[in-house]
């Protein structure tokens, strides 16, 4: 992914973003359904973040997005189906720019040598650098109790790293 190409997915996002929030605006927000299930959007506030979250019968279904408290910058953005990350997920610095992205969610069967409990889950992980060039990308697997942006989140397979102007400088397999 070039560096233009980069920019206009985010420009791109950022309008959207926007032009969902507007009509967000005057939507009802925490509400509860005839089974005393979340529905519709919900929006959460931690000691960092706010989270806004859409949920149908209590699951979290549609999109995603978390805000820095302090800055209400965007920090991420992506969907989910039936409770489970889909699409592509997109995670930003508190500056702004584009960290990393993760997409093609999936159900892992690959064992990990030396791990007893096989990772549940599996995602494609690519990681930019401030310039917009990736930095590196390659399989991340994690347990259901995590999520694949945690430390936790295990490498897999062929990784490929680059420097700043987008050479490939290395490639390692993990197992």
């Amino acid at each position: 992914m070039n560096t233009k190409f980069c920019f206009m997915v985010v420009l791109c996002l950022a309008v959207n973003v926007n032009i969902f929030a507007q009509r967000l605006s005057t939507e009802k927000i925490n509400q509860f359904n005839s089974q005393g299930k979340r529905e519709g959007l919900w929006r959460d506030t931690f000691s960092y973040c706010i989270y806004e979250q859409y949920y149908r019968n209590g699951i979290k279904n549609g999109f995603s997005k978390e805000y820095n408290i302090e800055t209400r910058n965007l920090y991420t953005f992506g969907e989910y189906k039936d409770g489970q990350m889909c699409g592509t997920w997109f995670f930003f610095k508190n500056t702004g720019h584009l960290m990393f992205i993760l997409k093609d969610f999936g159900v892992n069967t690959t064992p990990i040598k030396g791990r007893k409990a096989i990772p549940e889950y599996k995602c494609y992980f690519i990681g930019y650098y401030p310039n917009g060039n990736i930095e590196n990308e390659g399989e991340l697997l994690w347990y259901e109790e995590d999520s694949p942006e945690s430390d936790a989140s295990v490498e897999y397979g062929k990784w490929k790293y680059y420097d700043e102007n987008g050479n490939l400088i290395e490639t390692k397999v993990f197992k």
